[in-house]
């Protein structure tokens, strides 16, 4: 798969972030209440150049707190770009990035300069994907909404601001170049 037209043809932040309507102000909360601690910004820095292509849609709720975090962290090195596909005009994309045969969103893909794919991340960090996974069962039998588990997730994201994401996606990063 090539995913370098992929990111060539993605929506750059700006421009996605246009489309989030109503749902702006929520993403800019999370954008302002993550603060990137100084000794990652400093690591992030020397770092090599990163592209990052997300697959997401402007109605997801995972993504009005995780791609803000993305944002910052690739704030962070000014070399690194990051860019934002959307998931239902690119199925062929998703398709190649399911999580457990679901086309769960958002989806970070790091590719290095050339644009060769390095790893994927998401689609939330592991603590929120424990929620979720613990109440799938009562979700697909009915016996539970799958709102409450969803409000389930954003306590863990309110309590947490950020900061187990980006040690994760950090981590990932730091091993992606071992």
């Amino acid at each position: 798969m090539n995913l370098s037209s992929y990111f060539h043809n993605a929506l750059v932040y700006e421009d996605y972030v246009q489309l989030l309507g109503e749902n702006l102000s929520l993403h800019k909360l999370h954008y302002n209440n993550f603060i990137i601690q100084n000794d990652d910004a400093q690591k992030i820095k020397i770092l090599p150049l990163i592209n990052i292509l997300v697959i997401s849609e402007p109605w997801c709720g995972d993504s009005f707190v995780l791609l803000p975090i993305i944002k910052k962290i690739s704030e962070a090195n000014s070399g690194w770009k990051l860019r934002i596909i959307l998931r239902d005009k690119n199925p062929d994309l998703i398709d190649e990035f399911l999580t457990k045969y679901d086309r769960a969103i958002p989806i970070f893909i790091f590719l290095n300069e050339k644009n060769d794919f390095q790893f994927k991340w998401g689609p939330r960090p592991e603590a929120a994907q424990e929620i979720f996974e613990k109440f799938r069962p009562q979700i697909d039998n009915g016996e539970i909404e799958k709102s409450r588990v969803i409000l389930k997730i954003r306590q863990y994201y309110s309590k947490d601001k950020g900061r187990e994401t980006s040690e994760e996606i950090l981590d990932h990063i730091y091993s992606s170049l071992n």
